[in-house]
């Protein structure tokens, strides 16, 4: 996480504690971080995304009862981030992609290798592979992408995914598990490509 922007970052950042219920400032501070380390790996610009983090704790301090009142606020609150960084790599027409420039690609070859490591027992050692990586994060399912990109590329464990999301940790790692069966999956075709010999082959 250590390229990740610092949710304190931001020259305003949501709304005054002072006027805010105590149950809000913790929930903030618990997840602010989290928060943004999402959305920067989808949009990968830190001031947008402090602007983006801050828009979503003020809607969420405008309707805390709402969220209070839901049988899981965390995942009330998660889903509303994860509405608003849709809209906006929607916006952008990247569709929920990660971001597949070089730049980006070239900085995910490091924080994808232990992913590729459990995947395939392999390592990302160039470029391409890292587009190709980031290519099938992207093509993830809804809470398998999420999963997948807080605890490689973010390096979140388990019980802070869960904490975040709103979900149990059993059900973390069951996506977790089913994101590197879909990975593998996916992945398969790029060690021919870039080793000249079928993925089964040691």
């Amino acid at each position: 996480m250590n390229d990740f922007p610092p949710a304190d970052a931001a020259p305003h950042a949501a709304p005054t504690p002072a006027r805010l219920p105590i149950a809000f400032t913790a929930f903030h501070d618990l997840h602010a971080q989290r928060y943004t380390d999402y959305a920067f790996a989808h949009l990968g610009e830190a001031g947008m995304v402090r602007d983006l983090v801050d828009d979503v704790f003020v809607a969420l301090a405008d309707h805390w009862d709402r969220v209070l009142a839901q049988p899981r606020p965390a995942a009330y609150a998660w889903a509303l981030l994860r509405r608003v960084v849709e809209a906006e790599c929607a916006r952008r027409e990247e569709h929920l992609a990660l971001i597949e420039e070089a730049a980006f690609a070239y900085a995910l070859i490091e924080r994808a290798k232990r992913l590729l490591a459990l995947v395939d027992g392999s390592t990302v050692d160039d470029l391409g592979v890292g587009i190709s990586v980031a290519r099938a994060i992207q093509k993830l399912p809804g809470r398998q992408h999420d999963v997948v990109v807080l605890r490689f590329l973010a390096g979140y464990p388990p019980t802070h995914i869960a904490e975040v999301m709103g979900i149990e940790e059993a059900t973390v790692r069951s996506l977790i598990s089913q994101a590197r069966t879909r990975l593998q999956t996916r992945l398969a075709p790029r060690r021919t490509l870039t080793s000249g010999r079928p993925h089964d082959e040691e």
